[in-house]
């Protein structure tokens, strides 16, 4: 399972991300290596659900070299210009442990307010059902058991679960994050809000239950239905811990 420093950085990246497309709106032009110069500033940029469906429903669907326009609040860029102010997240990473680590550092301030570390720790340590099809990892461990299971990666992935966002273009927080089994966050990938996800996790339930009443278990029980209510425009702003 991912570290709580792993998503710290997967969270800064894409705050980075997110600032950088924010700032091609102004027509500015940024180096890689002067992303730190803007620590303060990227600090305290507020991410908007409009902001990031933009980025992810718009910006990403066009070709990254094509010269096209996108608005955003009156203001219009060039996709091909946007492309070369924007670094992959694999960059982004690397420069965290070096050029960037200053802006890392004080990200963390804000990371562990956000997604303060004793709730990561609850989360992965507490929470043993999928908040999606709901199958419990007791559940998992015995289909493995007895040859109900299929997945290649059990060394890696399947026995465990692991953190999702629910709104994937938004930072980790409290309020977007949650447990979910690798099947569920493997068909979720960043393409659907849980409220779009809801028939096909119960899908995926279906099937669980199938299995286990092969094996005379008892079926899955059903996961809490206000995951439900989230959709892309739902607000994601965190409750800071003071």
């Amino acid at each position: 399972m991912a570290s709580y420093n792993d998503k710290l950085i997967d969270s800064l990246a894409t705050r980075i991300q997110l600032f950088l497309f924010w700032k091609s709106f102004d027509k500015e032009v940024m180096n890689t290596e002067d992303i730190a110069n803007y620590i303060d500033e990227i600090e305290q940029f507020e991410i908007t659900n409009d902001l990031a469906n933009l980025y992810s429903n718009t910006y990403y669907q066009t070709k990254l070299k094509e010269k096209r326009e996108i608005s955003f609040n009156g203001k219009n860029a060039y996709v091909d210009n946007i492309c070369k102010n924007i670094p992959s997240k694999t960059k982004i990473k690397e420069l965290s442990r070096n050029e960037l680590k200053p802006l890392k550092d004080k990200y963390k301030e804000k990371f562990e307010k956000i997604l303060p570390l004793k709730e990561f720790e609850k989360m992965t340590k507490d929470e043993t059902t999928c908040s999606y099809c709901g199958i419990s990892l007791d559940q998992i461990k015995a289909l493995g058991e007895n040859k109900k299971l299929n997945n290649k990666r059990s060394d890696t992935r399947g026995y465990t679960l692991e953190i999702d966002r629910k709104l994937p273009n938004l930072e980790y927080s409290k309020e977007n994050c949650c447990m979910a089994c690798y099947w569920c966050n493997n068909a979720k990938t960043d393409e659907f809000s849980p409220e779009e996800f809801k028939p096909i996790a119960e899908g995926i339930r279906e099937v669980w239950n199938k299995r286990l009443g092969e094996l005379g278990m008892k079926e899955i029980d059903v996961p809490d239905p206000k995951i439900w209510n989230t959709k892309f425009d739902t607000s994601m702003k965190p409750d800071i811990e003071k």
